[in-house]
This record gives C-alpha cells, structure tokens and sequence, in this order.
C-alpha cells in the first residue's frame, strides 16, 4: 500500500517561537544539532565509586525534541554520515523518497502517539521509543564530535549508523573518540524505561560483561572496519585489537522517569574491565517520559518533507 505524504510547504522550516525560515536540509540540520548542543548540558557528578555517573538538562525543551525529530529523520534519509558530518550524496529527492521516509518512520514510531490497546502500548514501550532513545544519544554523540561536553573525555571521530530497525541486533553505539593523544573505543547500550531505569542499567552491564569475555570480538571488528575509513593519517595507526582490550569505555545511556540513585555503588559496573573513568552511566532522568518522545515522534513526521523535498 502506497504511504501519502502531507506536506504544506516544503520550503518552510517552523521553530517553536513562531519564527518560520527557509533552509537548506543539510542547514537544517546543522541548526537543529546546533540547538541540542547549544540547549542541552551534559554533567558528570562525582559521587559515584563504581562509576561515573553522567546526567543531562534542557532534553525536554521543545526546540531540542524539534531537534531532535528533525536529526533522526536526517538520519534514516542517509544524511549523517559517520563521520559526524553531513552528506547529502544518498539523500534523495521527490515523491518517490518522501513516500519511502514516510513509510520507513511510520514502520519505526507508528502514525500516531495514541496506544491504547496493549499491542501498541507494547510497540511504544519495546519498539518506537527503544529506537528513539538509541537516536537521541547517537545525536548526542555527534554534539560531541563537535564541541566539548562531559559525555566522553575527548571529541568523536567515527560513530558507527544507528540501527534502521528496533529490532535489529547488534551493538547500539560503537564511537572511537581521544582521550589527549590516545584513541579509545566506547561502546554504548541505550534503554528506555519509564519506571524501570535501574533494572535497564543491570540489562546494560550484563550485555558490557559479555564483551569483557570476549563475546562481542566479531561485532567490534566490523564496526572498526568501517570507521577506520574515515579516521585521518595519524589516528589510524592507533585501531588495533588493543581498542577492544586495553581502551574500552562503556557507556549505558538510560532514559527514565522513576529516580534511582545514579550515584549508588553498582557491583555489576564495578567489575567491569574498564576504569571508573571510562564506566560512563550516562542517566537521562525526563519529568513527562511519554511526552519527550510523543514530542520526538511528532517532530519526525513533521521534518520529512522538511528534509526531503519533493522536487
């Protein structure tokens, strides 16, 4: 069945304040990673001794989730490359590539944000917003590519693409970035739980327990073959086996409503290989959980044609 596309003016980018502005795709979403890093903090607390815990404000501000929408559908039209720039070389145009958008995002976060029965209340919880939040902290990575935030130590040079599908196996992120003059690895699990946020982290250090027994070894090596391609002359050198043994960061980003003590000694991140420094929980605590990503969700199936044009 053929998706129709609604779209009221495709020249037209639409802010929260009312301003309305002509743009570029890739200028659109550039302002729109702008926004996230210019309205999101990102903090590291220091209480922790297991880890180091990580937290964020200003992600439920509306021009961030407009953001946001905007640079996830940026992301399903091929226009954040991984090197953390953009590239409109597979971005297409036309009916034909809005009508295929269309269709990938209603696939991914439903046509709606109305889940009432408990097959759609389950899809929102297990599927739609389980790819939005590996989004938001992809998005959150790129930021970091660009300017200094206490996500991770160093800039990113190389994000592994995320996931096309919700269900789709594999590790959620995988970034190279430097620590000084060193190139380290992070690996990152993304979880969404409005209630549940501590239970999600012991899901994350378990799949990070793995890796340390070797486990992952196959998927590390794919993923660097493919980044390595876009690291400069004097970093690649560096990618070698020692990044998965000797230079991991892990970096479970957990969305959630319910508090829990982030700070809170955590046996199953205390004996993980890497140091305290790079055991980085990075806890995103929302006051209207549903809202951030019935917003997100929202701000996508509005950015498609701002992204793809018709012509």
């Amino acid at each position: 069945m053929e998706v129709g596309v609604d779209c009221v003016d495709l020249s037209l980018t639409r802010w929260p304040n009312g301003v309305t502005t002509t743009a570029s795709p890739v200028k659109l979403i550039e302002d729109s990673i702008s926004d996230i890093a210019q309205h999101v903090s990102v903090r590291e607390l220091r209480d922790p001794t297991s880890h180091t815990a990580i937290t964020a404000e200003g992600l439920e501000r509306p021009e961030v989730t407009l953001a946001l929408g905007r640079y996830l559908v940026a992301v399903l039209a091929g226009l954040v490359d991984i090197d953390a720039r953009l590239s409109t070389a597979l971005l297409g145009t036309g009916i034909d590539a809005q009508q295929e958008l269309t269709s990938t995002i209603s696939e991914l976060i439903g046509d709606t944000n109305s889940f009432v029965e408990e097959s759609e209340i389950k899809f929102r919880d297990t599927r739609r917003n389980a790819w939005i939040a590996e989004g938001v902290a992809h998005a959150l990575l790129v930021v970091r590519a660009r300017q200094n935030s206490e996500l991770l130590t160093g800039p990113v040079h190389a994000l592994k693409e995320q996931h096309s599908k919700p269900s789709q196996q594999g590790l959620d992120l995988v970034a190279i970035y430097s620590d000084n003059a060193e190139i380290m690895l992070a690996v990152g699990e993304s979880k969404a739980s409005r209630l549940d946020g501590s239970g999600q982290l012991t899901e994350s250090a378990s799949m990070f327990r793995k890796i340390d027994d070797g486990k992952y070894g196959t998927d590390l090596r794919a993923a660097l073959l493919n980044l390595r391609r876009v690291l400069t002359a004097d970093l690649l050198p560096q990618v070698t086996e020692a990044l998965w043994k000797d230079k991991l960061c892990y970096l479970p980003v957990v969305f959630h409503e319910k508090m829990f003590d982030i700070s809170a000694d955590r046996p199953t991140l205390r004996t993980l290989r890497p140091p305290v420094a790079r055991r980085r929980l990075v806890a995103l605590r929302l006051n209207d959980f549903h809202g951030f990503f019935d917003s997100i969700a929202d701000a996508m199936r509005a950015g498609i044609c701002e992204v793809v044009s018709d012509v």
